[in-house]
């Protein structure tokens, strides 16, 4: 009994302080995060030297890119729910020990289905780091120090995209198209081994039988989304092998929602969806994402297009956003506990939105400056409102369900960021090709095709031209922008509406997940 009491107290006392190695533990999991985050870009760079290398066709590239973030994003839930009832600490390892052989095994790769068989296996390792690593943050750090905490995770998660670009741009410079890949392994490693060194196993103490007909719903039914959402670049809003999955996965989730409705013990548990501290943090998030990945995919093309930068050059230009983004989150820190999350999250997302209106000011013959303002803008906005919106949800999670309810928050997250770049890169094609009609019209017809489908396309076919060929390059020049324009409008619109929203839908202050009801299982008994 007296044992018992000791051991008692201690954990009360570690549960108020914090584990006494936390910090040692948030440097191994931001790491975890940082590099899986930037593998989700590292490879666009290298998609021209990986097509002479391997001579992988435009629809094998584009897979090598889709692989790893379907599979990354359609099992995040279901990597959650094994952290949740196996252990964290373990699951998160396993998925670390996948990511770097995978990493391994694709930098060596001798031909297209090997690398895109490597990267879909390395998103399944990231499927388990992302949710894992975030869901450990509860379970070391007192709720004081929390928001520090998740300011620096969502730190890693948001600079590893924009940071991508750029080491990969500096390995190209030096090395082959592998080291992309390789510089995972030693970077991976060292996370790995501080991870089994430091972090303590957390678990749910009475795990739920998982109901596997739903889980397989909920995986069927993301991967047709997301998978949907990959082909719009590819084959357009209209075609069947965009709408058939599409439509299929919005079935299967609208199954697995009355498969849920009718379980005794449902696969996500219902506390989650009942509580605004989850729901409009997660809605939030979501929808950050939505135009942020829109922001991202718009500007890097047009910088080595038509601007002429090196894949280096262009990561270096997307540096502000990076940096401001790590300023917006340690301001959050110092504000969100006395602003409160009503007024830091919307605050946020509308200095974001003059970040949009600066992106207006740029014209084919202006200089960085007008970028670098919507870059440093922008990414302090996001910096200032993801870390609250973060922190409050992860702190709504009662225990046991740490892990499954960050991959729920991430996998709605990622499926409407991928939504993001579909819809706005959709409506930037079709400004582009509006106004490209006129400049192409006495050209021959596969010449007039290609400038017309793309910016790359033009320019190649302005090069062909020679000095006639400036004319086509500006005017592609210009019709871009216009799309770039028209992006950044609807990004604009949507930042003020997201803010609107959260400043009417958010509480003024964050809870934690003691306020939420007791889980009732289907014994009748109760847990906390």
């Amino acid at each position: 009994m007296a044992t018992s009491k000791i051991s008692s107290v201690a954990a009360s006392a570690e549960a108020q302080a914090g584990h006494p190695r936390r910090w040692w533990i948030l440097a191994a999991l931001a790491l975890s995060l940082l590099v899986v985050g930037l593998d989700a870009t590292v490879l666009n760079v290298a998609l021209s030297d990986i097509s002479r290398a391997l001579g992988a066709s435009t629809t094998e590239l584009q897979w090598i890119v889709n692989g790893y973030s379907l599979t990354s994003a359609v099992l995040l839930i279901p990597a959650g729910l094994l952290g949740d009832r196996l252990g964290r600490r373990r699951v998160l390892a396993v998925g670390l020990a996948i990511f770097v052989a995978a990493s391994a095994a694709g930098a060596f790769a001798q031909n297209p289905s090997e690398l895109i068989a490597a990267r879909t296996v390395m998103g399944i390792g990231a499927a388990a780091v992302f949710p894992l690593a975030l869901s450990i943050i509860p379970t070391v750090f007192a709720p004081s120090q929390r928001s520090k905490a998740v300011a620096v995770m969502t730190a890693a998660m948001g600079v590893g995209m924009p940071l991508g670009p750029l080491v990969g741009g500096w390995l190209l410079d030096n090395f082959w198209w592998g080291s992309t890949l390789l510089f995972n392994v030693p970077t991976v490693a060292v996370a790995l081994a501080a991870g089994l060194a430091l972090i303590p196993d957390t678990r749910d103490a009475s795990p739920r039988r998982v109901n596997l007909f739903g889980l397989g719903l909920t995986v069927a039914g993301l991967t047709g989304i997301v998978y949907g959402i990959t082909q719009v670049p590819i084959d357009g809003w209209g075609s069947a092998s965009t709408l058939a999955p599409l439509c299929g996965g919005v079935a299967l989730l609208v199954a697995f929602g009355v498969v849920e409705s009718r379980s005794g013990e449902p696969l996500l548990d219902r506390r989650l969806i009942g509580s605004p501290l989850f729901v409009w943090p997660t809605v939030a998030t979501a929808l950050t994402s939505f135009v942020m990945m829109g922001l991202l995919f718009a500007i890097p093309l047009y910088l080595q297009a038509y601007v002429g930068d090196s894949a280096l050059t262009t990561g270096l230009k997307l540096m502000p956003m990076m940096l401001t983004l790590v300023v917006g989150s340690g301001v959050s820190t110092r504000l969100g506990s006395r602003l409160g999350l009503r007024v830091i999250v919307p605050a946020g997302i509308l200095i974001s939105s003059a970040g949009f209106l600066a992106l207006l000011g740029i014209t084919p013959s202006s200089d960085y400056w007008p970028l670098f303002a919507t870059l440093a803008i922008t990414g302090f906005g996001f910096g200032l409102a993801m870390p609250p919106a973060m922190t409050a949800m992860l702190d709504s999670l009662p225990d046991g369900v740490q892990s499954t309810g960050t991959a729920l928050n991430l996998s709605v997250r990622q499926t409407v960021g991928a939504l993001g770049v579909a819809v706005l890169g959709s409506i930037l094609t079709a400004a582009y090709r509006a106004g490209m009609s006129a400049p192409t019209a006495h050209l021959p017809g596969a010449a007039a095709s290609a400038a017309r489908d793309s910016l790359g396309g033009a320019v190649a076919v302005a090069s062909r031209l020679g000095p006639a060929g400036g004319a086509l390059r500006d005017a592609a020049g210009s019709a871009y922008l216009d799309g770039v324009h028209a992006v950044s409008l609807v990004c604009f619109a949507a930042a003020i509406v997201i803010a609107v929203m959260m400043a009417i839908v958010l509480p003024r202050r964050a809870q934690t997940a003691r306020t939420l009801e007791p889980r009732t299982t289907a014994a009748g008994k109760m847990d906390s």
